[in-house]
């Protein structure tokens, strides 16, 4: 995207919106001082990301585009008007909002895009994944979870991200934020009755963080398992310590609470 445009853009949302633009800003600063990207990556072209992402639906296509393009009020509009012709609000998260995002990610890995994109497709993300989670109003809930990122650790878009998945989903999602110490997800899942723990660091300094909260869930809520993920985490790392489970992506983590739901212990999926 054009550097004038994104600044347009950015500063639009600062005058319209203060409060998530200060918000945007501080995950902004907190993101660029992580370790997420720095690893090489084979380059991959935006076109390429957008055959292997987008739906092949023209408008869940072009809603994907418009997330990528940090556009929050086209995401909105098109998001409208795709519930309006009864799409499904959860295929609309899925197959609509979250390859915008995955692209943009993918493009920032490979350093052809930056934090303010992120940011800013992000944020259009979650303005159409709210007008979905509207439209699901009242449904019987799946289950319950609870979404942290590992004390330490400030970097909170990747949680945000699986938070806003599990709620499409019909999850309840107890959202503790960023920097949390082991002991309060094991005192919150204690006083919560919650099926899954979603514990996510993207800097390996604070990976032992998941370590902690998995053994002192292991202890206190021995059937509570903690699905890991994030960028300094790898399935090698999970499969070190008991009552955990790696995953990759959003979308994994869903299936996999509804596993545990099912009955499916930690090791099972090892």
């Amino acid at each position: 995207m054009r550097s004038d445009i994104i600044v347009e853009r950015i500063e639009t949302l600062r005058l319209k919106d203060p409060k998530r633009y200060e918000t945007l800003i501080k995950e902004g600063m907190a993101y660029e001082q992580g370790e997420y990207g720095k690893e090489e990556k084979k380059t991959v072209s935006l076109k390429a990301l957008e055959d292997e992402y987008f739906s092949k639906d023209g408008g869940y296509a072009n809603i994907s585009k418009s997330v990528l393009s940090g556009n929050r009020d086209e995401v909105v509009k098109q998001t409208k008007e795709q519930l309006s012709k009864g799409k499904d609000p959860v295929d609309l998260v899925s197959n609509a909002l979250m390859p915008g995002i995955q692209v943009q990610c993918e493009m920032y890995d490979q350093g052809n895009a930056f934090v303010p994109e992120i940011l800013l497709s992000n944020d259009a993300m979650l303005g159409g994944i709210s007008l979905c989670q509207e439209k699901l109003g009242n449904i019987p809930k799946t289950g319950k979870v609870i979404t942290f990122v590992a004390e330490g650790d400030l970097h909170d878009i990747g949680k945000n991200i699986v938070a806003a998945i599990m709620r499409a989903n019909g999850y309840e999602v107890i959202d503790l934020g960023r920097d949390v110490p082991a002991s309060d997800v094991v005192k919150t899942a204690k006083k919560e009755n919650v099926q899954m723990v979603c514990g996510s660091t993207l800097m390996s300094a604070t990976k032992p963080g998941l370590v902690e909260a998995a053994k002192l869930l292991g202890k206190e809520t021995p059937k509570v398992p903690i699905a890991c993920g994030g960028s300094a985490v790898s399935k090698q790392f999970v499969d070190t310590f008991d009552n955990a489970i790696y995953t990759k992506s959003p979308l994994i983590t869903v299936n996999t609470a509804k596993d545990v739901g099912k009955g499916k212990g930690w090791k099972e999926f090892r």
